[in-house]
């Protein structure tokens, strides 16, 4: 095999390379970021929050949600103190957790929080 032959396959094999690379990049960036749905509450009214409880883990389901953390163990360690209830839940994109918090369903969910506890809703996308 001639060396010009051989180099022409080297120079093919690294095209390749990195034409892979950056086909790689480029699916990687155009993927949707995860996001998260932060949640701090106050739960005045047990009996009819553990209503709400019952039907927003389907909802958040439904929407590609899931639950990191749902009201375990908290500590503020800087800053005014967290409120008594502290939900992470999880969704494939920004767009997702924002269709679930304003879908019908969810709307309809938040009737019967409303009364029952104050929160504070974030979204925050991953980097």
């Amino acid at each position: 095999m001639s060396w010009s032959r051989l180099a022409t396959y080297a120079a093919i094999a690294i095209v390749a390379i990195v034409a892979v690379n950056v086909v790689s990049i480029l699916r990687r960036d155009a993927a949707p970021k995860r996001a998260y749905l932060l949640v701090q509450a106050d739960v005045t009214n047990e009996q009819r929050y553990a209503d709400y409880v019952k039907i927003a883990p389907d909802i958040v389901q439904k929407y590609g949600g899931r639950y990191l953390a749902r009201g375990g163990r908290s500590l503020t360690l800087e800053g005014p103190p967290a409120r008594s209830r502290v939900v992470v839940i999880e969704f494939p994109s920004y767009e997702a957790a924002e269709r679930f918090y304003r879908s019908a369903e969810y709307t309809e969910a938040r009737k019967l929080r409303e009364g029952s506890a104050s929160a504070q809703f974030v979204i925050v996308e991953a980097l």
